[in-house]
């Protein structure tokens, strides 16, 4: 019992902090809409950057980035254990949350967060990188590969420990998975609002 309880309050507090829909509540502030049924219909940081304003865009990955930040600073001095469920809940909660009926966004602004916290200089070289690749091609996806790639891979070179490394890797892989579980809905949503997505952008 002394082990659950203390599981189960990291698992409730990763989750609430994850599942506050941060682009949602943009989109219904500022423009009225519903980003789940607009643009690529992920709750996230690119789709209010292109349908609600690229200001805005920039506030709900400061947002989304910060609930990764808020968790992983909540648990970094626990057990690897603790840490990885942590991750994993708030994955879950920003892909699922309970307010939006289970609708959420794919996870990678927070898990971007987690992983900056856990590992914070190889998360800066990799944000280093990625700022000129984002000036050199002006495309999300190849971005956010730069600045993964870099955050882990550097990992070891600052001396973080393997499960670290093995944790922010897990999580990253999850947001793969949550994109393909999100597919079939953002794929029909696309093609009703004609959604480019090489550019990220609407046509």
């Amino acid at each position: 019992m002394n082990t659950v309880l203390p599981y189960s309050f990291f698992a409730l507090f990763a989750y609430l902090v994850g599942s506050i829909p941060v682009a949602y509540l943009i989109g219904q502030k500022i423009k009225n809409v519903d980003v789940r049924e607009v643009g690529e219909g992920n709750v996230g940081a690119r789709n209010v950057f292109h349908t609600v304003g690229h200001e805005w865009g920039s506030v709900v990955f400061l947002g989304d980035f910060g609930k990764g930040i808020l968790v992983a600073a909540v648990v970094s001095q626990e057990s690897k254990y603790v840490i990885a469920l942590s991750g994993f809940f708030l994955l879950l909660g920003h892909g699922f949350p309970v307010w939006l009926k289970f609708i959420g966004g794919k996870g990678l602004s927070p898990v971007g967060g987690f992983t900056a916290t856990l590992l914070p200089m190889s998360s800066m070289v990799g944000i280093g990188f990625s700022f000129l690749v984002w000036l050199s091609i002006r495309k999300f996806m190849p971005t956010t590969v730069a600045v993964i790639v870099c955050a882990v891979g550097f990992a070891p070179f600052f001396g973080y420990s393997t499960s670290r490394i093995l944790i922010s890797i897990g999580l990253f892989a999850l947001v793969g998975v949550k994109r393909k579980i999100d597919e079939p809905r953002t794929k029909k949503i696309e093609r009703n609002n004609e959604w480019n997505k090489l550019t990220g952008g609407m046509i």
